[in-house]
């Protein structure tokens, strides 16, 4: 029984070992860190290498948007979701710029992008679609007053070098590996105080960029809100997000009030 046994698990590990080191014909093609590498028919009719954008790749790319995009995440600010879904696409598409024609794959996920923003905008301000694009849409994409959505044709394919380069793996110093692109991994737009970018970007745009205490002129990203009376005071949340309580500030100004602030919290205990 244990001589059977024993060469049941022999069997297992040598079937194990043949997956392992199964070889592919350059023909059929591979997957290497993330890229379809294969042997086909070029433009000028001779059998030339080509690097191509898996399927599993796009269908991941697919569900990263619509995770971002999702209905249950209407709560949180334009802007914030917009700076999420432009992180995903530019990373996703940088990624795999200089594989062999992109642009082809980029525009067929111009719907998944454009739509799931769409409708997500639609979820939230409760409107139908032909509403939202009047609204936010802008030349086939949609725009708040400081944020565009890029789509993932607004990323140029990069040309692969076809001359020799150095090769890390053959040099005597140490190998760097690559990092293969992880989408789980990127922000999906998360607030830690929900709809805030929304509300800072509507300071701005009513009170200026001027701080409000020393009157130093700023850029609009380097303008910091802050509540006139501190938020802990208040007992209702949303009133405390009112416009009549919020300035716009610089941060040496902030950080000053913000310590006299919680002085005055302390001693109140």
């Amino acid at each position: 029984m244990k001589e059977e046994l024993k060469g049941v698990l022999t069997n297992m590990e040598l079937t194990l070992s043949e997956e392992k080191t199964k070889i592919t014909h350059i023909t059929e093609g591979f997957t290497f860190l993330g890229y379809r590498i294969i042997r086909a028919i070029g433009e000028t009719g001779k059998m030339v290498p080509k690097v191509l954008v898996p399927e599993s790749a796009i269908k991941k790319f697919r569900h990263k948007i619509r995770e971002v995009t999702a209905p249950n995440t209407s709560k949180e600010s334009v802007r914030a979701k917009i700076m999420a879904l432009n992180s995903v696409t530019r990373g996703w598409c940088n990624y795999y710029r200089c594989t062999s024609s992109p642009s082809q794959t980029f525009s067929k996920l111009n719907p998944e992008v454009y739509w799931g923003m769409a409708h997500w905008l639609g979820k939230k301000y409760q409107r139908r679609i032909p509403a939202v694009i009047r609204k936010f849409g802008k030349d086939n994409t949609f725009r708040t007053p400081s944020a565009k959505l890029v789509m993932p044709d607004d990323i140029k394919a990069k040309k692969r070098l076809v001359k020799a380069w150095h090769n890390p793996y053959t040099a005597k110093e140490e190998i760097v590996r690559e990092k293969l692109l992880a989408l789980q991994d990127l922000w999906s737009g998360n607030e830690y105080r929900r709809e805030w970018q929304d509300l800072r970007e509507e300071v701005i745009i009513l009170k200026g960029t001027a701080c409000h205490i020393c009157g130093i002129e700023l850029h609009s990203s380097e303008v910091e809100v802050d509540h006139i009376i501190p938020r802990k005071k208040f007992k209702d949340t949303k009133e405390a997000d009112r416009m009549k309580h919020l300035q716009p500030i610089c941060s040496s100004c902030h950080r000053v009030k913000t310590k006299t602030d919680l002085g005055v919290l302390s001693r109140m205990r």
